[in-house]
């Protein structure tokens, strides 16, 4: 079952939880503070070299504007796999995809491969599944500004559909209802008592209506829930298709028969005592679609998420920059006779590393990693004290979580860490499992256990069951096959995923499917699962930061990591302008998002322009629960 009952709950047990994280004024006058990027002047890095570790979105930005801005920097990205982009991997026929056998960060070994076998029939698109990002708000103008630049068309991404599905084991026998006959029963029966009870509503002293307007607004506001609910003029709610021969019916829940040369069937109207008791809304995720970041418009690139990070790569390659793969950093050392840092980095077919210098260090690699990569020097003294300590309280958060301040056991059992657990399951299928039989044309109908049924052209299908979620594809609609999204979870469900063999989860996953239809799961073929905790060198979906600690501890200590770090001198006890710094999602108000790995890398980029002008610290600290999970 989803481990999520429902919005309110989660809001009773995390009051202080908010979805978008406050900005607060600084609070020291002598402190300069910008919330905007700052650009590099030309030539103002000239001669430096800055060594960026991890070619994910953040990396990726920060060598592109690094070289775009022409300034001057030797820019060269260390990356530990054998391909760019980080989580932004779309995964193709004959990728092969190896997690390692646990969610260990060191010293873990390869688990067993999964080779992606997703088959192409003549005419059909290439198919492909995005394991990572999967679509891009409307609101995040900075990634949808870069892909313009860099000529990377994009098309709509459906987030929901009314002919979606939502299915709970103990709601309406378990059978799955349609999206729009939940929905829109649900409003007009709300809009039905609204309507009855408008003056008694109005009166309430919050409202703050006065008495002389009072009359107006009660008519406005019945007149408001006429068209809000689909009502009758008299303010009742019923289904119905109207007069004979006219479209004028109440239609917005569906039909059980489509209307054709006939008017068709009117679907029964659910009462709002079975729809309450159902809960449809609990554990479903069903109102995700209306919250801010997953509101229309949303967009994909086309051919895959992944071209997202292609195109960021040929840039920086266009421009000069070095994006050396397979080169897995093992240690970040401080040289104060260079005043520069020592980079080792593991090379294939040998023991021995090789070597880099750089004036500037930027990590786009998950932060617990440091903990080993890190010298001991520049953790005890080198780094400044504010910025370790930020560190090593993120130590804390993913190696040993019950020690963060403020940590308070579940009554699951499950203890989060700071690298969020989530898994996803991609099946490849015949496209008329979901967008319905080929008409007959013979008889120019439709099977008779389609006849009332809307076929599914994008969106996603809701469950209480451990998958949550069924994506289906919102491109090559005329397609033979197609690639959905069998499965997308996470926290406690997605860590126990991630404990089982692949076959196992795609049989679970299969499982839950069945719960649509058992035509539908047996039609799934070609599965692919991956379990982001145990991918290598990444090892988590995004970043927890309620896991750091309190509400002002944790906020504390983003903040700190934000601003980058110089290093502390032994004899003066100054630190040197910002010339460390962290990027990626980890990092951002936007966790868990392209968007906001994008920003970081441009707060990034302004430290190093001005140093004396501060990242704009954050009040609170969304929670990622909210901004990805969709409670």
């Amino acid at each position: 079952m989803g481990q999520y009952k429902s919005r309110q709950e989660f809001l009773k047990n995390n009051p202080r939880s908010i979805a978008f994280a406050a900005l607060v004024k600084a609070t020291k006058m002598q402190d300069t503070i910008t919330n905007q990027a700052i650009k590099l002047s030309p030539n103002q890095l000239e001669g430096k070299e800055v060594i960026i570790i991890g070619s994910g979105v953040g990396g990726l930005t920060t060598a592109y504007e690094l070289l775009a801005q022409e300034s001057g920097a030797k820019v060269t990205i260390l990356e530990a796999s054998h391909k760019t982009g980080g989580r932004c991997m779309s995964l193709r026929t004959g990728d092969t995809l190896i997690e390692d056998a646990n969610s260990d960060l060191f010293d873990s070994k390869p688990g067993e491969p999964q080779v992606v076998r997703f088959k192409r029939p003549v005419g059909d698109s290439e198919p492909y599944l995005n394991a990572g990002p999967g679509r891009i708000p409307s609101s995040h103008k900075r990634l949808l500004s870069y892909l313009k630049r860099f000529s990377v068309d994009v098309e709509i991404y459906v987030m929901n559909s009314e002919s979606n599905l939502v299915q709970k084991n103990e709601s309406f026998g378990g059978k799955p209802m349609v999206y729009r006959h939940l929905d829109h029963n649900t409003r007009g029966w709300l809009a039905h008592m609204v309507y009855k009870n408008a003056e008694e509503l109005l009166r309430n002293s919050k409202v703050g209506i006065n008495e002389s307007n009072l009359k107006t607004r009660v008519e406005e506001l019945q007149s408001l829930m006429i068209s809000f609910g689909e009502l009758d003029v008299d303010g009742t709610y019923s289904a119905t298709a109207g007069s004979p021969g006219f479209e004028d019916g109440k239609t917005r829940a569906g039909y059980e028969v489509l209307p054709g040369v006939a008017a068709g069937i009117v679907a029964d109207v659910l009462s709002f005592d079975k729809l309450l008791e159902s809960k449809f809304w609990e554990g479903t995720k069903f109102y995700q679609p209306i919250d801010f970041l997953w509101q229309p418009t949303l967009f994909q690139p086309v051919g895959g998420m992944d071209q997202v990070q292609h195109a960021f790569a040929q840039q920086v390659a266009a421009l000069g920059g070095n994006i050396l793969l397979n080169s897995p950093v093992k240690k970040i050392k401080w040289d104060p006779t260079k005043e520069k840092y020592i980079i080792s980095v593991g090379q294939v077919g040998t023991e021995e590393p090789i070597y880099y210098e750089a004036d500037y260090c930027v990590c786009n690699l998950a932060m617990p990693f440091l903990k080993n990569i890190l010298d001991s020097d520049l953790l005890k003294s080198g780094l400044e004290p504010e910025f370790k300590d930020a560190l090593e309280a993120v130590f804390v958060a993913q190696f040993e979580p019950t020690q963060a301040p403020g940590y308070k056991p579940r009554k699951d059992g499950y203890v989060p860490r700071f690298l969020a657990c989530t898994s996803k399951v991609g099946w490849q299928a015949n496209r008329y499992l979901w967008q319905g039989s080929p008409i007959n044309l013979k008889t120019m109908g439709v099977e008779k256990s389609e006849v009332g049924v809307v076929p599914i052209f994008g969106g996603i299908s809701w469950t209480d069951n451990e998958i949550q979620q069924i994506w289906y594809p919102s491109t090559a609609y005329q397609d033979e096959k197609g690639v959905l999204t069998g499965a997308y979870n996470f926290d406690k469900i997605a860590h126990d995923w991630g404990k089982l063999p692949v076959d196992e989860r795609l049989t679970k996953a299969r499982n839950d499917a069945s719960k649509f239809g058992k035509k539908f799961a047996e039609g799934l073929g070609e599965g692919v699962a991956i379990a982001w905790q145990n991918m290598p060198n990444i090892k988590g979906g995004w970043a927890y930061w309620q896991s750091v600690g309190d509400a002002n501890y944790s906020t504390k200590q983003f903040n700190a990591i934000a601003q980058g770090s110089g290093i502390i001198d032994p004899k003066t006890k100054n630190a040197s302008n910002a010339n460390f710094f962290i990027v990626g999602d980890q990092i951002s108000s936007l966790p868990g998002w392209q968007e906001g790995a994008i920003a970081a890398a441009l707060n990034a980029i302004s430290r190093m322009a001005k140093p004396e002008v501060k990242i704009q610290p954050l009040k609170n600290l969304p929670d990622t629960r909210l901004m990805v999970e969709g409670i």
